[in-house]
C-alpha cells in the first residue's frame, strides 16, 4: 500500500494504517538519525519525536508538495539540530564516531570476520563525513531517495545535493582504499 494511502486511512480513522508507516520508516529513520552521529537511545528518542509530530500534523501534509518520506525525514532533521542545539548549550556535543552499533558482532568463519571488517570499515568512513556530506549521501545512497526529495529534506538546492553526493563519494573512495604496508 502507497503511503498516500495509508495517510488517507489514518486520516479517516485507522490507527492501525499508522502503524504501518511506522513499521515501513523506523528503520530506515533510526539509521540515518545514527549516522548523523547520535547514540542509539537520543536517535530512538529523536525518531519517536519525529512519528509523533509527524502524526499530530498529518492533516497539514501535501503528497503533491513531497513524499512522505521527504516530510519524515525533514522532521527528523529539524528535530535533530534542535537536540544538537541543546547538547552544545549543556557542552555535550555528539560525535559522528561516537554512534554505537547494537548489533553483536561474532564472526564464524574468516569471511565473515572480513566482511564484518569491510562493513565497519564503511560505517565507520561514513560516521567520519561532515554531517552535510553524511546526510546527504545517507538519503540519496541509502534510502534512495531522489535528488529534488533530498534537497527538500535538506532545505538546499538541488545543485547543492548533487555537489555533496560527489564530495562524499570521493571522501569514501579516499577512506576505503586499500590500506598500502
Amino acid at each position: 500500500m502507497q503511503d498516500a494511502q495509508l495517510v488517507g486511512q489514518v486520516l479517516g480513522g485507522n490507527g492501525a494504517a499508522f502503524r504501518m508507516i511506522v513499521l515501513r520508516y523506523q528503520r530506515p529513520l533510526f539509521r540515518f538519525l545514527g549516522l548523523l552521529g547520535f547514540e542509539a537511545a537520543t536517535a530512538e528518542d529523536l525518531a519517536q519525536q519525529a512519528f509523533w509530530r509527524a502524526y499530530q500534523a498529518l492533516g497539514s501534509f501535501d503528497p503533491q508538495r513531497a513524499s512522505f518520506s521527504t516530510w519524515l525525514f525533514t522532521i527528523a532533521k529539524r528535530l535533530a539540530a534542535n537536540e544538537r542545539q541543546r547538547a552544545h548549550r549543556r557542552f555535550e556535543v555528539p560525535e559522528a564516531g561516537d554512534a554505537a552499533d547494537p548489533r553483536p558482532t561474532a564472526p564464524t568463519a574468516p569471511d565473515a570476520l572480513a566482511a564484518a571488517e569491510r562493513a565497519a570499515r564503511v560505517r565507520s568512513a561514513i560516521a567520519a563525513l561532515p554531517e552535510p556530506l553524511r546526510s546527504t549521501f545517507f538519503l540519496s545512497q541509502l534510502e534512495e531517495l531522489t535528488i529534488e526529495e533530498v534537497a527538500g529534506v535538506e532545505g538546499c538546492p538541488v545543485g547543492t545535493v548533487k555537489s555533496r553526493i560527489h564530495r562524499a563519494r570521493a571522501q569514501l573512495r579516499l577512506a576505503l582504499e586499500p590500506e598500502e604496508t
